[in-house]
């Protein structure tokens, strides 16, 4: 005989046969397949909202290609003792064209989200290009933990109008190592990225209606209106009408009506509100806050004083540091890792780390206080650590790379002697 314990729990917990269990497989198949084709749809829209803003919007166009610009700057170097694997290194660097390379996936991948880059290699086992592929033609053969099951067919590129979640038989696939995700604002777990205005769709919206509300209030509101009475019959008023013609208002800031009473002309001036904007301005900075770069250091940063300016300049350099991590991680390592493992090279053997250049066009001035700071740290450092001092001068020097400094009997002294001599 059940005990009470038992009778409450088969109560609470009844046996579930094996039909119900098939229908529940069944249903949750269903569900999962729809909410995958849902989460499809709903990218692909926001992609292709966030390409019209980026076609139409010069603030949004210029904040992605700002950003792609400042990031990249003067390209990074690679640090590492393997003179091979860094000779290797500059070869890619150099046939890739990679600074002009990293830009652009800078762009594009904060715009889609997404960039996909198939590997194409010669047979010299050489990488001699990264081939884009459309966005929203790739798809991502993940499970739902973003894990590859079969590494040999990791991606798959097919139509933009493609509605099922299966890939169709003529699917192009594409193995892991042959192709370069880069994921924009990744979430993890999530097979693909979000565009960097993908919040800012909404507040689009209202910025483009407000804007044009605006032009419209200012063209029809904002001109001049003049009454002309005419007393006297409609045939009157014509004849008015066509005997001054000369005098009536071409421009659209004069409106010109007419009436057959009284013979006056009345002047009456325009809305005097068309300034007061509010709305739309508040709407543009909530749209701008999906940028990466502050508004201000774009577009409407004449009214700030110094001390925001400054602020807002700060923040937007941490920024770039984020975005060079990503930029390292999603790009420039796996395509060193790649072209250093066709060359016999083991990546994880290797010990190497990729410096970006902040360089910028020096003056004089800051051409001195450089050599003058390498000539102290060469004093303070010894010459046993003349490479720390290379990497340093490379960083802040456009153009300049470790051949050109690695000179024979290379001394900082002399370096900073030859540079407090440079003059405009």
């Amino acid at each position: 005989m059940a005990t009470l314990r038992q009778r409450v729990q088969a109560f609470f917990n009844p046996p579930m046969d094996a039909q119900t269990t098939q229908d529940d497989a069944r249903v949750q198949s269903v569900t999962a397949e729809y909410e995958k084709l849902k989460a499809d749809r709903d990218r692909m829209a926001i992609v292709k909202a966030c390409r019209m803003m980026y076609s139409v919007d010069p603030r949004i166009e210029k904040a992605h290609r700002v950003y792609s610009q400042d990031i990249v700057k003067a390209g990074f170097l690679v640090i590492t003792k393997d003179e091979r694997a860094k000779q290797i290194a500059i070869d890619l660097q150099e046939r890739l064209d990679m600074n002009q390379l990293l830009e652009d996936a800078v762009r594009e991948t904060s715009r889609d989200g997404d960039s996909f880059y198939e590997v194409v290699i010669d047979d010299n086992l050489l990488i001699t290009k990264l081939s884009r592929k459309p966005t929203l033609h790739m798809h991502r053969n993940s499970n739902k933990a973003d894990e590859f099951e079969n590494p040999a067919r990791a991606y798959w590129q097919g139509s933009e109008n493609w509605v099922s979640s299966e890939p169709p038989q003529d699917a192009i696939w594409f193995a892991d190592w042959q192709m370069i995700q880069a994921r924009w604002k990744h979430d993890s777990g999530n097979r693909y990225g979000k565009p960097m205005f993908s919040a800012a769709t909404g507040a689009y919206k209202k910025v483009d209606d407000g804007e044009v509300n605006v032009a419209v209030r200012r063209k029809m509101g904002g001109s001049q209106i003049r009454i002309h009475s005419v007393e006297g019959s409609p045939a009157d008023l014509e004849k008015y009408k066509e005997d001054n013609q000369a005098a009536f208002g071409k421009l659209n800031a004069v409106t010109d009506m007419f009436s057959n009473k009284k013979t006056t002309i009345d002047v009456k001036q325009g809305d005097g509100t068309i300034d007061k904007i509010g709305d739309v301005t508040h709407h543009v900075a909530t749209m701008m806050a999906g940028s990466d770069v502050p508004m201000e250091l774009i577009v409407y940063g004449e009214g700030l004083n110094r001390d925001i300016l400054g602020e807002k300049k700060e923040e937007y350099e941490n920024n770039q540091k984020q975005g060079r991590e990503w930029l390292t991680a999603q790009i420039v390592k796996p395509i060193l890792e790649r072209q250093w493992l066709l060359a016999g090279i083991l990546p994880k053997a290797l010990k190497y780390k990729i410096q970006w250049r902040t360089a910028k066009p020096l003056t004089p001035a800051d051409l001195r206080d450089l050599a003058d700071a390498l000539g102290k740290f060469g004093i303070i450092l010894g010459a046993e650590n003349q490479d720390l001092l290379k990497q340093i001068a490379m960083m802040y020097l456009q153009d300049v790379d470790d051949d050109i400094l690695d000179l024979k009997n290379f001394s900082a002294d002399r370096l900073a002697q030859n540079m407090q001599g440079l003059s405009i």
